[in-house]
């Protein structure tokens, strides 16, 4: 028995390594050989303790196996890798870890690496002018800006800027102009004031009568407004001056020296002054005009003479 003892001491490190090989230790690492059997898209290490060979997933890749089987799947396609439901999931460059990544018209409210993806609309107004509505794009979901009433675009499609329609100023390209608010469009639009007429170069607006006002867009076009009595004579007859009521400024028609208002109502109609009433002439008289003022003037018809005073005719028989 002595003798066997210091051969069995000799052997023992070879038991022990066939022992460990049935076991399924090994003197070198298992993970050296075809992974480990591991998943291509795991990691194969070994348990520093127990010696026992251990799968683990990749970056980006979660495990979907059950029981001891390890089955690497790219993270994305697994509850969309953990990202918030409005969020696109997606791989670093580098690292191929998770990213989340916000769908458009949404923000990230998160912080730090947690990402919460909350309607654009509801943060800071979607980075909207303070004075625009955020709503979102029909097709694709992005962050639409529009101006409120009276307020307009002063930027562009991409960059909307919403400057008051009607500011001090009125608004209006021309001091003769009141600046208003289409309630439609939300456009800025001028309207002449009382005694004026738009004679802009895109549309041609003629005030006639006492008073007529237009409205016209003032974008894109631009207005111009002019003292009503130059355009067209302001409608009046053409026997008549105009001129402007000094309250109100609306176009006021008066007839010239020698021509008297036959019309009714606003509507001024200058008529031959002779040729209505004899022209307030005595009967007995003959209705003309002067030469130079065009004032009536009324001569006794033969036979008769004038008894009157002044600018008074009056006509009265002669008698024989």
């Amino acid at each position: 028995m002595a003798l066997y003892g210091p051969l069995l001491y000799a052997w023992l490190p070879l038991l022990v390594f066939l022992l460990q090989a049935f076991h399924g230790g090994s003197a070198h690492s298992s993970c050296s050989e075809n992974n480990g059997g591991c998943d291509q898209n795991a990691l194969c290490s070994d348990d520093p303790t127990t010696g026992a060979m251990k799968c683990t997933c990749k970056t980006g890749y979660t495990n979907t196996g059950c029981d001891d089987k390890v089955v690497c799947t790219d993270s994305c396609t697994v509850n969309n890798g953990d990202c918030h439901s409005n969020a696109d999931c997606s791989h670093d460059a580098t690292t191929n870890a998770v990213q989340c990544i916000c769908n458009t018209g949404y923000t990230n409210t998160g912080s730090g690496s947690t990402v919460v993806c909350t309607d654009s609309c509801t943060v800071n107004n979607g980075a909207c002018d303070p004075n625009a509505f955020c709503s979102h794009d029909a097709k694709k979901n992005a962050v639409k800006c529009t101006c409120k009433a009276g307020y307009t675009n002063t930027g562009s499609a991409d960059n909307v800027v919403c400057a008051e329609s009607c500011p001090a100023d009125n608004g209006a390209d021309d001091p003769n102009a009141i600046c208003s608010s289409d309630a439609g469009n939300d456009q800025r639009k001028c309207t002449c004031k009382a005694g004026y007429t738009n004679i802009g170069c895109h549309r041609r607006v003629v005030c006639r009568g006492t008073m007529i006002s237009d409205k016209i867009d003032a974008f894109p076009p631009h207005l111009h407004t002019s003292d009503s009595c130059t355009a067209n004579h302001g409608g009046c007859d053409a026997n008549a001056d105009c001129s402007h009521d000094a309250t109100t400024n609306a176009v006021v028609c008066t007839c010239k020296t020698g021509y008297t208002n036959t019309g009714s109502g606003s509507d001024v109609v200058c008529t031959d002054s002779c040729t209505v009433n004899n022209g307030g002439c005595d009967a007995n008289a003959v209705c003309s005009h002067d030469a130079k003022t065009n004032a009536v003037v009324c001569t006794c018809k033969a036979g008769y003479t004038n008894t009157g005073s002044g600018s008074n005719v009056v006509c009265t028989g002669m008698t024989i």
